[in-house]
């Protein structure tokens, strides 16, 4: 069964508490291409419930190249 993108709304304005365990975050490296499927759980175990995923979205490094900024997701 093939994913189907679905909009919360602005970024900025998400929250990990609307995140359902049917959704999926995709992290893509823009240096080289690589994407990373994150689950919401993985996030709760390493953030805050009500912080906005907008905040703690510079904290992800590109395993492949190292990549620190820009992370598009």
């Amino acid at each position: 069964m093939p994913y189907e993108p679905v909009t919360l709304g602005f970024k900025f304005a998400i929250r990990l508490k609307q995140l359902t365990a049917r959704d999926v975050l995709v992290v893509t490296c823009p240096s080289c291409h690589k994407s990373y499927f994150v689950a919401p759980h993985i996030l709760l175990e390493r953030y805050h419930e009500h912080r906005p995923i907008e905040s703690f979205a510079s904290d992800f490094v590109c395993k492949r190249c190292g990549n620190r900024h820009d992370m598009s997701w």
